[in-house]
């Protein structure tokens, strides 16, 4: 028996010791079939969010695919982003600079570089640590991929990385991470109206312009409707807003549009916009004329030609009645 037990012991220390020196990685290269060339590379999902307390760890995966045609070196880069104060952009890279809600030193990918053949899809995690001394609210960062020239390539790729010398192209991964505890959550709709605040329209697309100002220290999400009525204050059409991040302390500016049918006369356009907290719902009302006059002036024309033609044919010919 203790023949049995020194073993087991034995055991133990020899797996022990070879999970130090041979440390098992998560990662996975994952061959796919079918893949089309499109000159590119994917990366997904491109947002994620997490919810995590103050000290602790958790991680999520990027999936990142292959489709340029060739073997190709990818690296990983990290970036913290912001808002943006004109709301022009959604979001904002830093670069070196570290952003207000800095997420950066908190992200690790498990690897810095790595390089994959046609149709090969790596599964990528990131793990994503919280100090014990992080406060409540929203820190962001995001993790970058972009091609890079290749000087090494697996065996049997070595034709298909000639000419590859420059960088392509990157691509990011926002993460969206929310410390616990009391934040403060504040925006406000500031102001809805057509785009360029065009009050008289012709036939196709009208384009409908949100401001939404997030005024506290986390991300917000709002969503919404837009109701389209006409002239007697009948429904006739609904617009749906998906949720969308507005990033703290900044100004997010969205576009909706409305297609058009045979559409004339006088409009009214009713905003819905639930602030992403609270259940809170904001409430604007435009108005708008839609006036198709490039129809409507090729239509008067073809009746001033017709009456015209009209006109001139009863005073060319005389119609007799027959005896």
């Amino acid at each position: 028996m203790k023949k049995i037990y020194f073993i087991i012991l034995i055991g133990g220390i020899i797996c022990f010791g070879l999970s130090i020196a041979c440390p098992i990685f998560a990662y996975d290269v994952q061959k796919l079939a079918n893949v089309s060339v499109e000159g590119d590379f994917t990366l997904g999902p491109g947002k994620i969010e997490v919810f995590l307390d103050p000290g602790k760890t958790t991680s999520r995966t990027l999936l990142i695919t292959n489709r340029l045609g060739k073997a190709m070196k990818f690296k990983v880069g990290i970036e913290d982003f912001e808002g943006s104060p004109t709301g022009q952009k959604a979001a904002v890279l830093l670069g070196e600079e570290r952003g207000p809600y800095s997420l950066k030193d908190y992200l690790e990918p498990e690897l810095a570089e790595f390089i994959l053949a046609h149709g090969e899809r790596m599964v990528l995690p990131i793990e994503i640590s919280i100090p014990e001394n992080a406060e409540p609210g929203g820190l962001y960062g995001s993790v970058l991929i972009s091609t890079a020239p290749i000087e090494e390539v697996p065996e049997g790729e070595e034709g298909k990385a000639k000419g590859q010398v420059q960088i392509i192209g990157r691509i990011a991964s926002l993460f969206f991470v929310k410390v616990k505890g009391a934040v403060t959550e504040e925006g406000v709709l500031e102001k809805f109206d057509t785009v360029n605040s065009k009050k008289l329209h012709q036939q196709g697309s009208i384009s409908f312009s949100i401001s939404y100002r997030n005024k506290g220290n986390i991300h917000l999400n709002p969503y919404g409707i837009i109701e389209i009525k006409n002239i007697l204050g009948k429904k006739i059409d609904e617009i749906e807003i998906e949720p969308y991040f507005a990033m703290p302390n900044s100004l997010r500016l969205r576009e909706m549009k409305w297609e058009t049918r045979l559409s004339l006369g006088y409009y009214t356009a009713t905003l819905s916009l639930n602030r992403g907290y609270q259940d809170i719902v904001d409430e604007a009302t435009i108005s708008f004329w839609i006036i198709p006059w490039k129809i409507l002036l090729g239509a008067a024309i073809v009746i001033f030609l017709f009456l015209a033609f009209i006109r001139w044919a009863m005073t060319r010919f005389e119609i007799r009645r027959k005896p």
